[in-house]
């Protein structure tokens, strides 16, 4: 089902974040603002009811899947009865994020009926030097049933301890990686996003390495046809409603293009990737050192 927006049509989604918490660091910056507050208990359940039995009916489309996003958010007890509720009105898979700083106290036995799969950001010199710490409680989660992601957004400090996020990634075992590259918020002024050549370089070995322990590295962010070799792992960004404590109900964000928007150039209609490339960000498209984007055949 599709939504009509200023951008254009967009696909709707069927998937909702809810933005829990207010402080969200070493997460991918987008364009979503910074929430005043967390929300309470009561606005999170009626959301989620918004979403899915709100949304039944032949002009809308209610959501089956749910991101809980926020620092501190798998420590709050009262966010587990609120999806056995959740499942009850539709939500199918439940994805937490649980940052390095709250792996020692995650409790992973009690989340375990809960959630379905947990997303851990990778980011140098956010957490205190906490990543070699959260190596093993990466892999107990695991054991535990969780199926375990790990991202990393590929800015300057990124790149530059990419090797040592590959090796603490091999030993965290996790069912997947995904390296994003910065989007351009503020303007894309923030000078964090690495030329597009100097990514690919840095990323190739640590490609090499994450396959051949058999993990599966994905990347996100840039165009099909900036990848040459890595166009096989480029992954496709989902749709989503966007809530936080001052975005809700009605007023949610819809991620695509409220929040973040791509471009493709008429050419990329002849592209044999069009389907799974997002396109790139116009910003920057006009930097000098980022090509025009080019149809892959």
């Amino acid at each position: 089902m599709l939504s009509w927006t200023a951008a254009g049509a967009v696909e709707r989604p069927r998937t909702l974040q809810i933005r829990v918490q207010r402080s969200y660091p070493g997460r991918i910056r987008a364009g979503a603002p910074v929430p005043t507050r967390a929300m309470s208990v009561e606005e999170i359940r009626a959301n989620l009811r918004y979403f899915t039995e709100g949304m039944t009916g032949p002009r809308s489309q209610p959501c089956t899947g749910l991101v809980l996003s926020g620092v501190g958010v798998a420590a709050r007890d009262d966010i587990p009865p609120i999806v056995v509720e959740a499942r009850a009105w539709g939500i199918e898979e439940v994805v937490l994020h649980v940052g390095v700083e709250d792996l020692q106290r995650f409790d992973a036995e009690g989340w375990r009926n809960h959630a379905d799969v947990l997303v851990v950001p990778i980011q140098p010199g956010s957490v205190g030097g906490q990543l070699e710490s959260a190596v093993q409680a990466m892999r107990n989660a695991k054991e535990e049933g969780f199926r375990l992601y790990a991202n990393t957004v590929l800015n300057d400090r990124a790149l530059d301890r990419l090797k040592v996020i590959g090796r603490l990634l091999i030993a965290a075992n996790p069912d997947g990686v995904t390296f994003t590259y910065p989007f351009p918020v503020d303007g894309g002024t923030s000078g964090t996003a690495p030329p597009p050549g100097r990514t690919l370089a840095a990323l190739s070995p640590v490609f090499a390495a994450l396959e051949a322990a058999g993990i599966e590295p994905r990347i996100k962010g840039l165009p099909a046809c900036y990848l040459g070799a890595l166009a096989g792992r480029l992954a496709r960004t989902g749709n989503r409603w966007y809530v936080d404590a001052d975005h809700q109900k009605n007023e949610a964000l819809m991620f695509f293009p409220q929040v973040v928007s791509f471009a493709k150039d008429e050419g990329c209609r002849f592209c044999s990737a069009d389907e799974r490339c997002d396109g790139f960000f116009a910003t920057y498209l006009r930097r000098e050192g980022y090509p025009p984007l080019e149809p892959v055949l």
